[in-house]
């Protein structure tokens, strides 16, 4: 097995939607080992509206490094790791790869900060964002090829990511879900999608496994919270067409990103 060529990249991390730095991502590979640090900027450790990003940070000068103390853990920090595409998003990212790697081999394997990296900046969980040392926003798409879906696309997304369960996705389908099917953990099928207002909603789709309606479950279960006093998402559910003989319920449910996310950040 040939071995993996070193690797050192710096990368900005940054929060809200006007992008203030808050420090610097130091992504490492030497053959099969990774680590990551973190150090947070002079500039943000000064800021009377600072915070501490992650529970396993310290609101401190220096570097604070991390590695993966499994196979199963992230060589991230918390809030890092949080915003990484979980089991659905890497394997729609693994099979896209695998496809172009089939085309050209000298494509290099994927790192932890490619799946990382491959999270589009407009749709990434959470308020932290990403930038590579040129200011480039991590990963950006100009508006007219935004990468996320409205509602009226529900019928494409559902096809695409059904043949990806069933392993018989096209490298169309594959491009086509890169950004929309990668920015959300969980192992189920889902994706970013614009809602009927054009603002940003979780799109969760049925298993082809699926023995029984698991998306209108999770709406009941959040409607019956809202009416037990608890403040869950609101939540419908869309039908969508797999093929001409059959439909297939979805659950969409809004969420957050950093671009909306202000905080105590509006005087910068």
């Amino acid at each position: 097995m040939a071995s993996l060529a070193p690797i050192r990249q710096h990368v900005l991390v940054c929060v809200g939607k006007v992008g203030l730095t808050v420090g610097s991502l130091v992504y490492a590979r030497q053959g099969r080992r990774e680590n990551t640090s973190f150090a947070y900027d002079e500039g943000w450790l000064s800021d009377p509206a600072r915070f501490n990003v992650s529970a396993d940070l310290h609101l401190a000068p220096g570097h604070q490094a991390h590695r993966a103390a499994s196979p199963h853990d992230s060589v991230f920090h918390g809030a890092l790791a949080d915003t990484a595409p979980d089991a659905w998003g890497r394997r729609v990212i693994a099979r896209d790869h695998a496809k172009r790697r089939r085309a050209d081999p000298a494509l290099p394997a994927l790192s932890e900060l490619d799946y990382l990296l491959a999270v589009d900046d407009f749709s990434r969980v959470g308020a932290l964002r990403l930038r590579g040392p040129d200011g480039t926003w991590l990963r950006s798409v100009s508006k007219v090829q935004r990468t996320t879906p409205p509602l009226i696309e529900l019928d494409r997304i559902l096809r695409a990511s059904s043949a990806v369960e069933r392993g018989q996705e096209t490298s169309e389908d594959l491009r086509y879900l890169q950004g929309k099917g990668t920015s959300l953990g969980g192992m189920r099928p889902k994706c970013t999608i614009l809602d009927e207002d054009g603002r940003l909603a979780i799109g969760k789709f049925p298993s082809v496994g699926d023995t029984r309606s698991v998306t209108r479950g999770e709406v009941l279960a959040l409607k019956l919270a809202a009416r037990a006093g608890i403040n869950a998402a609101p939540a419908c559910v869309f039908q969508a067409k797999l093929d001409t003989d059959s439909t297939r319920n979805w659950t969409v449910i809004p969420r957050q990103t950093g671009h909306q996310f202000q905080g105590n950040l509006d005087s910068h």
